[in-house]
């Protein structure tokens, strides 16, 4: 039995990587859950991203490498804890994942986010992969308020009526840069591929397996 470690700042991300499995044909793997909302808390002050937190971010993923073959760093603002670290597992971010994926697609590349707390390291994230003159990133006004009153339906739509109401240019893909953004993708009415986290970075996962 295969086992991915996922590492959470919001507990409704269980679910959300649970279904993505699900729609992955393979047998014998299993997910592992562990939530650190309270450090993605500390994350949200005049601070941001601290190395206390860096240094307690980089402990829980060690941790969860005792337990796993591979884990993912499902929240984009823990995530800056990867760059550097040196884990005895293979260990993904989820945002890095996207980054690589979009990368492949020709046009620019439009990056969403909804957390003001993730908005520079995204940025500098996918600038990595992508040049500049080909990536948007932005941030989607209102969307979080939804997710933090824990209305998910209406954190949804509110990402779909930005994409939606959003000025016509040549996109290559749109990016739903949290993991949480999964599901907007449903509600978008768009010829373009929107890539979001859960599938990719669990295929991602399965791949450094192999």
């Amino acid at each position: 039995m295969t086992t991915i470690a996922c590492l959470h700042a919001a507990r409704s991300n269980i679910e959300v990587f649970e279904q993505a499995l699900t729609t992955l044909d393979y047998e014998n793997v299993q997910l592992l859950h562990r939530v650190e909302s309270d450090l993605f808390a500390q994350t949200q002050g005049e601070n941001g991203v601290t190395p206390e937190i860096i240094a307690s971010t980089r402990q829980a993923i060690e941790a969860l490498c005792q337990q796993a073959d591979v884990v993912i760093v499902t929240c984009t603002t823990l995530g800056v804890a990867v760059w550097e670290g040196e884990f005895s597992k293979p260990v993904l971010r989820v945002d890095a994942t996207l980054a690589k994926i979009a990368s492949r697609y020709h046009g620019t590349i439009l990056v969403l986010c909804t957390a003001q707390s993730t908005l520079e390291s995204t940025t500098q994230l996918f600038s990595a992969f992508i040049p500049g003159d080909r990536l948007y990133v932005e941030l989607v006004p209102r969307a979080w308020a939804w997710f933090n009153q824990g209305d998910i339906d209406g954190y949804h739509q509110q990402i779909a009526d930005y994409i939606q109401q959003r000025p016509e240019c040549a996109l290559g893909c749109i990016v739903l840069a949290q993991a949480s953004m999964s599901g907007a993708e449903k509600r978008v009415n768009s010829t373009l591929a929107v890539l979001s986290g859960p599938q990719v970075s669990l295929q991602a996962a399965l791949d450094a397996l192999q």
